[in-house]
């Protein structure tokens, strides 16, 4: 993200005296002096501070996350108003700060009466405080008990699986994190006014995580990808101090009123905006299976303990394994093989492995009726109900690999036909003529894996047919002529867009790997019998 710069630099924590629930390094507004920073610290929940999580490529837009202000019903703290003032003025002449609150209104009222509170828009200038009505850890829990109760019903009739889901809210609740993700993402575009956005909850480490990581995921394309989905959850939820130990009750030790299901809400929505809009991720549901199994067997340790400072007290990277090594060594089952990188991406990606550009996910996914169970995670002991996701993609990629063996073998024949002219004792320039297209047809141009792909799109596709070329009489002519309708150009298959080959209007790709594969075949078996028929006149004229 560029970081530091003129704007944001970094704070030490590495002796977690500021925050000890933090992590060792924190980007901060420049013009915030220390004194503000430590006053604004003493003025929040457990320390926790505004600061920097995300920031947008034009260095304007930001996403901070903090813990709720100790404001009760009359506490002011001019460090805290001065710091979320240095948040808005770090990025630029931006509009207003937004603050967003991801608690009902009722909760920060009870909390405020408690000595805590929220951000009051007399005392914050420069603000628009918003509510987001996300539930607290313990309706989660027993939204999830629900679920599960009723999913664990053999008996149960249709009218009251449906019935008993609704009540659970369950997906209501999805829907909420969605929509607060979504309006977080989207108003920090620049066509949508380019706001910067301060998010807590209560203590900062579950909602706001949950909202935070969200959001990123729908607005930057790079954590969308395999690498990209693991650092964001480093940092969103272990750097900054998920209570992963307590949330997920590893230890017996753990007062069950902690336990809660925070860390599987946000990988249920991740796996309904990938189910949703499958090519924008490069990895699948199983791998948001495998985390949420990691998270709550304690087989690895990333994600046992509740901050980066007890994780280092407890040394688990000496003395456990990690998660990431295991997908880093297994990385061919988590990928996706319909992941199509955004264009902008796709071109920045070539110069860096971080590129930070930005493509907004599409508003529908906050649609109330796109939300479904997670089948593949509450259903996945239900022998009766195959994995069908699963097998579809599974069955995409062997397509792939199909097409691309075929690919080669195209490749293979291609050559064998240079090969054989050769031999015909013709010169590079007779030869080159003998594999045009035609005299004055284009060829069709070789094109490499971030482009577009030229096929046929006849009115019907599914009634397109291709000829294998026959040669009656073994003459040069009857080659030349069976050579200018076989493309004899390195072409690979990926998908593109429907159109006709320049050349020679064969069939060369489709939109689906298994068309583009059976393209490929005629093809092969067109260059098969040129290959037989170059041989056989080969043979004859070295008898002559």
């Amino acid at each position: 993200m560029g970081l530091p710069n003129n704007s944001w630099v970094a704070l030490d924590n590495s002796s977690y005296q500021i925050c000890d629930t933090y992590p060792g390094l924190l980007f901060v507004p420049e013009i915030a002096d220390r004194t503000t920073l430590l006053g604004s610290a003493n003025f929040r929940s457990r320390r926790r501070l505004p600061v920097l999580t995300w920031i947008h490529p034009n260095g304007k837009a930001v996403l901070c996350r903090s813990s709720q202000p100790l404001s009760g019903l009359t506490s002011k703290s001019v460090d805290d108003q001065l710091m979320l003032r240095c948040i808005r003025c770090a990025s630029g002449d931006g509009p207003l700060l937004y603050v967003v609150d991801t608690r009902p209104p009722l909760n920060a009222l009870t909390n405020r009466a408690q000595g805590k509170g929220y951000e009051d828009v007399n005392v914050y200038k420069d603000i628009i405080l918003r509510f987001l009505q996300i539930p607290n850890i313990h309706a989660v829990r027993g939204s999830l008990e629900k679920l599960l109760k009723v999913y664990q019903d053999p008996k149960v009739s249709l009218k009251d699986l449906n019935s008993a889901v609704d009540k659970s809210s369950w997906l209501r609740y999805l829907r909420l994190i969605v929509e607060a993700a979504y309006f977080i993402a989207s108003r920090m575009e620049p066509e949508a006014g380019g706001y910067s956005f301060l998010v807590h909850c209560s203590d900062g480490w579950d909602r706001t995580a949950q909202v935070c990581s969200l959001a990123q995921l729908m607005i930057d394309p790079y954590y969308r990808t395999f690498n990209g989905f693991q650092a964001l959850i480093e940092k969103d939820w272990l750097y900054f101090g998920h209570k992963f130990t307590d949330r997920c009750g590893l230890v017996d030790s753990v007062d069950p009123r902690e336990v809660s299901p925070i860390f599987v809400q946000f990988l249920d929505c991740t796996h309904h905006l990938l189910e949703l809009l499958p090519e924008a991720f490069e990895f699948n549901s199983r791998m948001l299976l495998e985390l949420h199994d990691h998270s709550r067997s304690g087989l690895y340790g990333t994600f046992i303990g509740c901050s980066e400072r007890e994780r280092m007290q407890l040394g688990l990277s000496q003395k456990t394994y990690s998660s990431w090594a295991y997908f880093a060594e297994n990385r061919h089952l988590f990928i996706n093989p319909l992941y199509k990188p955004p264009v902008a991406f796709a071109q920045a990606r070539k110069t860096t492995n971080r590129p930070h550009v930005t493509a907004l996910l599409p508003a529908f996914v906050t649609s109330p009726h796109l939300f479904g169970p997670w089948a593949d995670l509450f259903l996945r002991r239900e022998w009766r109900i195959p994995s069908v996701s699963q097998r579809t993609v599974e069955v995409v990629d062997d397509l792939k690999t199909q097409t691309k063996a075929l690919s080669a073998y195209s490749c293979l024949l291609r050559k064998r036909v240079l090969e054989l002219s050769k031999l015909l004792g013709k010169s590079q320039a007779e030869i080159r003529d003998l594999l045009s297209l035609n005299g004055n047809r284009e060829e069709a141009p070789y094109m490499d894996d971030d482009d577009d792909y030229a096929v046929v799109n006849d009115s019907d596709s599914s009634q397109s047919t291709f000829k294998t070329p026959v040669s009656d009489s073994l003459t040069m002519e009857g080659i030349s002529k069976d050579l200018s309708v076989v493309n004899t150009r390195d072409v690979n298959l990926v998908a593109g867009a429907m159109s006709t080959c320049p050349g020679c209007s064969v069939l060369l790709a489709s939109q689906t790997p298994y068309v583009r594969a059976m393209a490929f075949s005629i093809q092969i078996t067109a260059l098969k019998s040129l290959v037989i028929n170059l041989f056989r006149f080969f043979l004859q004229s070295r008898c002559w």
